[in-house]
Order: C-alpha cells, then sequence, then structure tokens
C-alpha cells in the first residue's frame, strides 16, 4: 500500500482503515519486527512493540500529511514507542548471539584500528579487537539501553542530528549533548577495547 491509498483510506475510517493497517501489518510487520528485535533483545518484546505501533498508527491516522513515505513514518513511531519502554524500569532480557552494531561495522572498526598486513599477528589483533568490542558493547545495552540505542541510531542506522532530535523530543543543540553524554557512556564499557586499539592493551 502507499501513501496515497493509506491517506484516503484515513479519510474514509472504518472498515477502509481496518484493512489498510492489515495490509500494512502484512508487509511491514517482518522488517518491524527486526527493528524491535533490535533494540528490546527480546522476540516477544517485539512483537509486543510492533502491535504497540500499528494501535498508535491507528490513533495517529489523521496526523499523516504523506510529508514521508509510509515505512519511515511508522519506524519513527515504532521508535518512539521503543524508546518509551526502555526508559521504564529495567528488567533482565536475554541478549541474542549477532545482535550488537552490524559485524560489517565491527569488522570495519577493526581494520581502522589495526595494521593491514595479514600476518598471524594481526589477525589475532583483529579478533581481540572485534571480541572486546562485542563484549564492551554487549555491556553497554546491557546497563545502559536508552545511550546505546540512540548511539546506534547514529552509527549503524545513520540517522542524522535532526532525526535523532524529532526522535527524542529534543532541540538539535541538545540532542548534540545528549550524543556526547552516550559517547562518554560508551567509552566507559569500551575501555578495554579503546587501550587495545591504542596498543596500550598488547598482550593483555
Amino acid at each position: 500500500m502507499d501513501k496515497t491509498h493509506f491517506m484516503r483510506a484515513c479519510r474514509e475510517g472504518g472498515e477502509a482503515v481496518a484493512n489498510a493497517l492489515r495490509a500494512l501489518d502484512r508487509t511491514y510487520f517482518a522488517v518491524l519486527h527486526r527493528e524491535g528485535v533490535r533494540v528490546l533483545r527480546d522476540a516477544d518484546a517485539a512483537r509486543d512493540l510492533v502491535q504497540d505501533t500499528f494501535l498508535k498508527v491507528w490513533q495517529r491516522c489523521a496526523t499523516f500529511r504523506g510529508d514521508s513515505e509510509l515505512l519511515p513514518w511508522i519506524k519513527s513511531i515504532l521508535r518512539n514507542a521503543a524508546i518509551e519502554r526502555l526508559r521504564q524500569p529495567l528488567r533482565e532480557v536475554p541478549l541474542d548471539e549477532g545482535d550488537d552494531m552490524s559485524a560489517e561495522v565491527q569488522q570495519r572498526i577493526a581494520e581502522l584500528s589495526c595494521e593491514q598486513t595479514a600476518t598471524p599477528e594481526t589477525q589475532a589483533l583483529r579478533r581481540q579487537l572485534v571480541e572486546r568490542f562485542d563484549s564492551g558493547w554487549g555491556r553497554f545495552r546491557e546497563n545502559d539501553p536508552v545511550h546505546a540505542n540512540v548511539l546506534a541510531w547514529l552509527v549503524e542506522d545513520g540517522l542524522s542530528i535532526d532525526e535523532i532530535a524529532r526522535l527524542l523530543g529534543r532541540t538539535p543543540g541538545a540532542t548534540r549533548e545528549f550524543l556526547s553524554q552516550c559517547r562518554k557512556r560508551a567509552r566507559v564499557h569500551l575501555a578495554e577495547w579503546y587501550a587495545l586499539a591504542s596498543g596500550n592493551g598488547a598482550g593483555s
């Protein structure tokens, strides 16, 4: 369903909106669920998040003006709902393997942090860099999920300061300050990785 058909259904209301929401659910459930799992690290919680997101889509149907495509608009609603959940008292949730920053990003960081010559020593160093990054980032997301996920939006999703500001309901200036806090918190959990990448942790 494109945004024109969705806006027409919103104007008609009733069964037209219900059918539109069912069509959106069939089309976008998988991608929204993956996004929810990445943020919440729990498949059941992500399923609830998607359902909550479509409820909010229904509630905000009349406010959609077609300024963006449907999926980015729905994703922004999902991310705001995820922030609301993460700001609630922390609960223990399972950590899924491969749930941290993408392997491609991690590998790129590792490659930039050590020599390019493919010797056994540099290959071992790259493995250690990735392992320490995984471990530190996992602790960061477990102990401070709000800051970790906002930082992931910047690094992994490539969102701009303005886009993150809209999601957080902050001004761009306040968002830059918040991202600075996110980076400082990340450095605490990634201290071992930073030490190894800078050469201060070699042989440890």
